[in-house]
This record gives structure tokens, C-alpha cells and sequence, in this order.
């Protein structure tokens, strides 16, 4: 089975919702390099550098694409930042109010933990287990910001 190109389905995404479509031709004006350069890119050939995967993220208008490369073609990124697609901003954001009460759990255990100014073993063992909800809220709180981007950017990009 062949891999998805993430480049190739960015722009044929952006393409398949939108009435102006993008040819090759017409998005490599925008990200100033040659068709040759971008069908390397979606063929798999060579790997973008950040600067223009910025560029495709905002041309495509999909602030996701970022994400999706920091996590399959950055070491750090691929190690530390797993991808998952976005949530839609509905979910994100009735997410993030549910998340308001493990918050407030969080509240209260750091008060515990720091208010003697001492953070010993046990102590280390709870702020560990806090960490992948700490997560969960983190990614609901990205996942707002890219559908708050990619909204924006379909008015930017209209004018």
C-alpha cells in the first residue's frame, strides 16, 4: 500500500472543498518554488523544509498540515508530539469545558504539592500522572487555535 504524501493531500483537500481550485502551477506561485520542486515534494522524492510547509499550510488553508509535519518528519516532534487530527472547534470546545473540572482537580493537587515548597518523591509520582490529561488539554487547545486559523485564513484569503 502506498503512503499518503501529506503535501499531495493538503492541496488536493483545499482543492476538493473549494470552489478555486489549485493547480500545481498556481500553488507554486504562492510558495515561490518550481512545479518540478513541489511534485518532488508530493512524490516523496525530498522533504520540504519548515519555511515552505509554513507556506502550504497557509496557502492550502490547512494550519494542520504544520502539525502533521512536526510529527511525522521532525525527530523532536515525532518523539514528543504524536499527530492525531484536529477535533472540529465544536468538539474542541465542549472538550475543553468539560476539562474546566479536571482543572479544578489540578488546581487543588498543585496547591497541595507546592504549598510547603517542597516537591518530594510522592509528590513527583502525582504531577507524572497529571501529565497526560495536562496533554489532552493542550490538544484541545491546539485544536481550537488550527480551526480558529483555518477560518480566518479562508477570509484572507478571499479578499
Amino acid at each position: 500500500m502506498k503512503k499518503v504524501n501529506i503535501y499531495r493531500e493538503a492541496r488536493e483537500k483545499f482543492n476538493e472543498e473549494n470552489p478555486n481550485p489549485k493547480s500545481r502551477e498556481e500553488a507554486v506561485e504562492r510558495l515561490h518554488i518550481s512545479v518540478a520542486t513541489l511534485g518532488r515534494y508530493e512524490n516523496g522524492e525530498s522533504e520540504p523544509n519548515p519555511d515552505v510547509v509554513h507556506a502550504m499550510s497557509k496557502v492550502y488553508e490547512n494550519p494542520a498540515l504544520r502539525r502533521k509535519y512536526c510529527s511525522e518528519c521532525c525527530l523532536i516532534g515525532k518523539e514528543d508530539h504524536p499527530y492525531s487530527a484536529p477535533k472540529t472547534l465544536f468538539e474542541s470546545g465542549y472538550g475543553l469545558i468539560n476539562a474546566n473540572r479536571v482543572l479544578d482537580v489540578f488546581k487543588n493537587e498543585l496547591f497541595e504539592i507546592l504549598s510547603d515548597g517542597i516537591v518530594d518523591e510522592k509528590e513527583v509520582v502525582k504531577l507524572q500522572n497529571m501529565i497526560p490529561q495536562i496533554k489532552e488539554i493542550q490538544k484541545l487547545l491546539s485544536d481550537i487555535e488550527i480551526e480558529i486559523e483555518k477560518r480566518s485564513l479562508r477570509y484572507e484569503n478571499v479578499e
